[in-house]
């Protein structure tokens, strides 16, 4: 685990998950981390070494300082720390909605920085794009979350009990869990916070989707066939992204919903591997 400091005092966390192959960097959706892969992983790793990247303030990183500074800038910086802790580049990245999104940011600022692109429903709005009035359910849901748990085992029967979670598989949900808690004096508490998962809702930069067309790494951007989040945001805007990219492809995966990466995981896995080794 190698910590990833920001200029600011906030960091974010790098995890080797090893692996046969030239690198290859996973990012993760906003309140997740990037144990959200677990069930990828397996297919990965056979052809490449695995790196993981914990956004600040989820997963294995730890606030420093709240409320947490939610600036999409920052994830960028951690995207390109990263990089350069694994290797000059450039790497290949996978990326899920916010973790997506980001690696696209990267690239569009950072030109070079990735070799190959696969994203899921990456979450990025286009500029002029009016926000409904008031807080989208998404952020209403998240400041309603609760943080605090008797046991990992109670967290995990929770999140099974109900959608998104009791349609993706258990090791996926598991790991998300395990690395997406740390114990307290009566149980354990998330480490992303609901005000953080809120406050990265109800923010945002918005994308100059013409400007796109700069970046040339050739880039699969994938959606699910299923909305079923109270989402309707990330499979809409994955054929506008994908079309307006330098070199961008469109890939319907049937079945899944937003969080389709933990819902069949060798499925995932093989359509990323397919981009990487084309």
């Amino acid at each position: 685990m190698h910590l990833l400091n920001g200029y600011d005092g906030e960091h974010g966390v790098l995890h080797d998950f090893g692996g046969d192959g030239p690198p290859v960097l996973l990012t993760h959706g906003n309140g997740l981390n990037a144990a959200m892969w677990t069930t990828v992983l397996p297919v990965l790793q056979r052809h490449r070494r695995c790196f993981g990247l914990d956004f600040r303030g989820h997963g294995a990183s730890r606030v420093v300082t709240p409320p947490l500074d939610v600036d999409r800038s920052h994830l960028v910086t951690e995207v390109l720390e990263a990089v350069a802790t694994i290797d000059q580049g450039p790497i290949d990245a996978v990326g899920h909605s916010l973790g997506g999104a980001t690696l696209l940011r990267s690239e569009l600022e950072n030109p070079g920085t990735f070799r190959r692109l696969w994203l899921f429903e990456p979450v990025m709005i286009p500029e002029g794009y009016v926000r409904p009035d008031g807080d989208h359910p998404l952020v209403l849901a998240a400041r309603r979350r609760r943080n605090e748990f008797p046991s990992l085992e109670s967290f995990v029967e929770r999140l099974r009990s109900k959608p998104p979670y009791s349609e993706c598989e258990d090791a996926a949900v598991w790991g998300y869990a395990t690395l997406g808690t740390q114990e307290t004096s009566t149980g354990v508490s998330l480490t992303c916070s609901g005000d953080t998962e809120a406050r990265i809702f109800g923010t945002g930069t918005a994308t100059d989707f013409p400007a796109l067309s700069s970046v040339k790494t050739p880039t699969v951007v994938a959606r699910g066939e299923l909305v079923g989040t109270g989402n309707e945001l990330p499979p809409a805007m994955a054929e506008p992204i994908a079309s307006h990219l330098g070199d961008g492809k469109l890939a319907q995966m049937e079945g899944l919903t937003h969080f389709g990466p933990m819902e069949h995981g060798r499925r995932v896995g093989e359509a990323i591997l397919a981009h990487l080794l084309a």
